[in-house]
């Protein structure tokens, strides 16, 4: 039968293709919940919908080039997930405070740029 494959990609560490397709499956998976909302799919603005979205692609392609050659197997687990809580409330905050209330939209669409501009830019990145 077809049992777990044990061989690695020449070109990537198992453990980093793995992760690699994982972050594809929470992209595919996570894009339709956040398209049902109803104020992803309202435009409210074309400026501010292609700035959302360029801004969720630009940084999607910064982050993945940033984390590229980060290693954090050696992390501590507890404080990695204390630093990733705190910097998720402090950027839910400024984002509050700066995004006005009928914009809140373009920040769902940043967001569905964002997931899908990074695991294309880790599989270009580490495949080329």
């Amino acid at each position: 039968m077809n049992g777990p494959s044990t061989e690695t990609h020449p070109l990537l560490g198992a453990d980093e293709r793995a992760r690699i397709l994982r972050s594809l499956l929470f992209s595919v998976s996570l894009t339709p919940i956040l398209l049902l909302i109803e104020p992803a799919r309202r435009i409210v603005s074309l400026e501010a919908t292609v700035a959302a979205i360029g801004l969720g692609i630009f940084f999607g392609i910064v982050a993945a080039i940033g984390l590229a050659d980060i290693n954090l197997q050696d992390a501590n687990s507890v404080t990695a997930s204390i630093v990733v809580l705190v910097c998720i409330c402090v950027a839910t905050i400024v984002v509050w405070l700066i995004v006005p209330h009928r914009h809140i939209g373009t920040v769902l669409q940043f967001t569905v740029a964002f997931i899908w501009a990074m695991p294309i830019t880790e599989l270009l990145y580490q495949t080329v």
